[in-house]
């Protein structure tokens, strides 16, 4: 139990800290990020909207580097919704791997979301996967993650602060011992 309460701090506080970095790290951060973000979750709610009363365990996000198309599809690969991000047009990356503005701000759209209770429509099965895939639905980076009682956003600061909370966990025993 004591496990899952400082899991749980844990998780908020990397929240706090992904939201920060990600406001603060670009210079057009007054005028790019609230518009790709509020562009983002229309996408993701037009994307619920369209289910027609089927629950969704998962999405998976396909974007098209050249034209900056954003398409989001269902578990069953049912294109739910799509939205250009213009921003992310003609963007000098070659492949979607090298993507991480892309996957960031999608990240930071679906932390807002979730503080927003839009993980709570009854169509949204748990756990719940957001995951970025190629033209033939093959996953390259899982974005998101919602299980029962936390989410667990993943990326590269997550991989960061792994050491640190496995150091944690290694001085917590040490104590409880």
């Amino acid at each position: 139990m004591e496990i899952t309460i400082i899991f749980r701090t844990f998780a908020l506080l990397f929240e706090k800290s992904l939201m920060a970095n990600n406001y603060h790290n670009n210079s057009n951060n007054n005028q790019q990020r609230p518009r790709t973000q509020n562009v983002l979750e229309a996408l993701f709610t037009n994307a619920v909207n369209s289910l027609e009363g089927r629950s969704v365990s998962g999405f998976k996000i396909q974007f098209d580097l050249n034209t900056g198309e954003v398409q989001v599809y269902d578990d069953r690969e049912t294109l739910l919704a799509k939205n250009v991000i213009f921003d992310w047009a003609n963007r000098p990356v070659k492949d979607l791997s090298q993507c991480k503005q892309q996957t960031n701000s999608i990240r930071v759209a679906l932390i807002e979301l979730k503080r927003k209770n839009f993980f709570d429509n009854p169509l949204i099965a748990y756990p719940f996967t957001v995951s970025l895939t190629d033209e033939n639905f093959m996953e390259i980076e899982k974005i998101f993650m919602l299980g029962d009682s936390e989410y667990i956003p993943e990326g590269r600061l997550m991989k960061n602060l792994e050491q640190e909370l496995q150091n944690f966990y290694k001085k917590l025993l040490e104590d409880i011992e």
